[in-house]
């Protein structure tokens, strides 16, 4: 028999140590105690344990239910977590913009807080809405994370005002990691609401729900598996391997998140350049709202740190770090065996001062130099201090860099290839920032001839014709001890049409 609307689960799993937590749940007991007004409700017999609350048409009374503030409340709470069984009989549909499984959202109240919902597209969704009215959305694709298949289903996600940071979770699996910093406030102070966003039946969610749990901690992934094993359990945790000898990381602007090329055929593209060159590990730029769907076709997990920058991991993300400004850099910690993490940063760097301009200008060496002062190198000097300073960048821990800096290296523009470069040879400061701060250049160290190998990742999206000038501005930088690059190599193909106007670039190391 299932437990009331006021007992814990720590109390039925106490091994989890989850803290306080509150759980509704919806059978008969629970309708005769009255605990909650569920007079008018139908109850649909198979629910995760013995009866679940029935929303479909199958139900004549399907109005939303408001739980008791003052047991469910998110209110001024730093910390939480949310948890919900939810079933969607094959065929049932949702409205066209979805519809709300359970929130605290109250927009008219100014009261902020997280949704999650079952999507139009036959998936889920969840997010958070700052007191000011603005949204953060998860939107998963449904073929990767099906939610209308007549399966439960155990959605959840944490939420941690501390660390600006929310986790999202589909079936046990941390599937997605978002940044908040750049939102408002969100105080959580509205009531909860199961089953819709409003008191009415017109937008309420079609389908089944049961065991809805809150608690006033976060959960860590392998709690909420625990949670989700404890009706699926033959369900195992992937495991790592004891020690990993190799890591592919590659660093990829994707030009505006793919969709130059289609909206559904560029990020697809996208994903395949990924899949076919193995890469473990991507810190995507330009991701512009494609992250969820590039993560799902590969089956890896999104970290989403601004509308700009995202990473993508095949392994735990277990850690995330902020530096300078989200738009800028994104920076995670990763593990990749049970005795092996690395840490990663993806980043962004200015796309002024125009070299191109400056070169058929005739501006002198010192003055271009001076310029990149301004914005790149400026940008770049500040993550490196913020990263060092939080003692991201050193130790023992291999640490990698990649991304899209805009400009090119000093490596690359020397005596021997001042033809290439109008009779230029410029000491570009941000690959010295990079050298001087204990990093090596992958591709650099491998091919050390820029002459014969240039490697010019911009642009494959031009003619010589039309752009003029090519340059190698998408980088991957290493450090830590026993790092050593094996392989590394731009891609600027696509069996159809390569959708970037940036080369992906890839590097293999050995760990």
């Amino acid at each position: 028999m299932k437990q009331n609307i006021f007992t814990t689960l720590l109390c039925c799993l106490p091994a989890l140590a989850w803290g306080q937590a509150r759980t509704v749940t919806f059978d008969a007991r629970t309708q005769q105690s009255r605990i909650l007004p569920l007079e008018k409700y139908t109850l649909y017999a198979d629910g995760v344990q013995d009866e679940a609350l029935d929303f479909t048409a199958a139900a004549a009374y399907r109005i939303p239910i408001e739980l008791d503030s003052m047991a469910f409340t998110a209110n001024g709470k730093q910390v939480y977590s949310a948890a919900v069984w939810v079933r969607i009989p094959k065929g049932e549909v949702q409205g066209a913009s979805g519809s709300v499984i359970v929130t605290n959202v109250n927009k008219q109240a100014k009261a902020g807080g997280f949704t999650i919902g079952a999507a139009a597209n036959g998936s889920w969704y969840a997010g958070f809405t700052d007191d000011n009215g603005g949204s953060l959305w998860y939107e998963p694709t449904a073929a990767r994370q099906p939610l209308a298949d007549g399966r439960w289903h155990l959605l959840a996600l944490t939420y941690n005002g501390r660390q600006g940071k929310a986790r999202f979770y589909y079936d046990g699996k941390n599937v997605a990691i978002y940044n908040l910093r750049e939102m408002a406030g969100i105080n959580g102070r509205g009531r909860m609401r199961i089953g819709g966003a409003d008191s009415t039946e017109w937008n309420a969610f079609n389908g089944q729900i049961d065991e809805f749990a809150f608690y006033d901690t976060q959960l860590t992934p392998e709690a909420v598996f625990r949670l989700y094993s404890s009706y699926y359990t033959r369900a195992r945790l992937e495991q790592l391997p004891d020690k990993r000898e190799e890591l592919r990381l590659m660093g990829f602007n994707i030009w505006h998140g793919g969709n130059e090329t289609g909206a559904e055929a560029g990020p697809k593209r996208v994903a395949d350049i990924i899949r076919d060159s193995g890469a473990e590990v991507v810190g995507l730029i330009e991701t512009y709202g494609s992250g969820p769907k590039i993560a799902d076709e590969l089956g890896y997990c999104l970290y989403l740190h601004s509308s700009n920058l995202s990473i993508l991991s095949k392994f735990p993300i277990v850690g995330t770090a902020d530096f300078f400004h989200p738009f800028n850099c994104s920076a995670a910690k990763i593990r990749v065996s049970k005795t092996q993490t690395v840490n990663y940063i993806n980043l962004w760097l200015h796309y002024l001062p125009d070299t191109r301009k400056q070169l058929l200008d005739r501006v002198s060496v010192d003055s271009i130099v001076a310029g990149e002062w301004t914005t790149r190198a400026a940008e770049l000097e500040q993550i490196l201090h913020e990263a060092d300073s939080a003692g991201f960048i050193g130790g023992d821990v291999p640490t990698f860099v990649s991304g899209d800096f805009n400009i090119d290296s000093h490596l690359d523009w020397i005596e021997s290839t001042r033809d290439e470069h109008e009779g230029y040879v410029v000491p570009w400061p941000t690959s010295l920032l990079m050298e001087q701060a204990g990093f090596t250049d992958s591709y650099r160290k491998l091919y050390p001839d820029p002459k014969a190998y240039p490697c010019k990742t911009w642009s494959p999206a031009y003619k010589p014709e039309e752009n003029g000038f090519y340059y190698r501005i998408d980088f991957i930088f290493y450090k830590g001890p026993g790092v050593e690059p094996r392989e590394s190599r731009m891609i600027d193909t696509h069996r159809v049409r390569f959708p970037s106007d940036h080369a992906a670039m890839l590097t293999v190391f050995g760990l």
